[in-house]
């Protein structure tokens, strides 16, 4: 005999309608409160990642930002394709034991001053940059010089005479 299917949709309906007999707001599946437990786990770690590379840049140690980024990206992926299972049940009672709301917040504050001092270095970096360049013409010998050491005029840049001739 075939064993009866499963759907998550009727699941789901099966358990908001427990919920709602019981006067609960909203019911979460089993899948739904694995859901929760994942996404905070990964928001710890995400979390302790991004504070990992803060800490590195602070003390000065500047190659664990390239070391930390395919771990933090991935992390950060997984985060924002998960969000949209978990964000209907952030006001409900297991995400608020969880600490999602807190964790999410805590996680905001993380990347925007990670996102200051990955801007700053990129600052600094294009200054760097642009002052190798300058010493780098000031110091080239740019066209060509003649027996006096003179600088010849190139073809391109010659000033335009004007005769009283034509």
């Amino acid at each position: 005999m075939i064993a009866e299917r499963k759907f998550r949709f009727g699941e789901r309906q099966k358990a908001r309608s427990t919920a709602a007999a019981g006067g609960l707001s909203a019911g979460l599946t089993e899948r739904d409160v694995q859901n929760l437990d994942a996404f905070a786990a990964k928001l710890s770690d995400a979390i302790g990642l991004l504070q990992q590379e803060i800490d590195a840049i602070n003390g000065g140690d500047l190659n664990v930002v390239s070391a930390l980024y395919e771990q933090k990206a991935d992390t950060l992926k997984w985060l924002e394709l998960k969000m949209p299972l978990v964000e209907p049940f952030m006001a409900e009672d297991a995400a608020k034991a969880r600490r999602l709301p807190q964790r999410l917040d805590e996680l905001k504050r993380v990347v925007e001053e990670n996102s200051t001092l990955l801007a700053r270095m990129a600052t600094a970096a294009g200054t760097v940059v642009r002052e190798i360049e300058k010493a780098t013409q000031r110091h080239s010998l740019n066209g060509l010089y003649g027996k006096t050491g003179q600088k010849l005029n190139d073809n391109k840049t010659t000033k335009l005479q004007i005769d009283r001739e034509f």
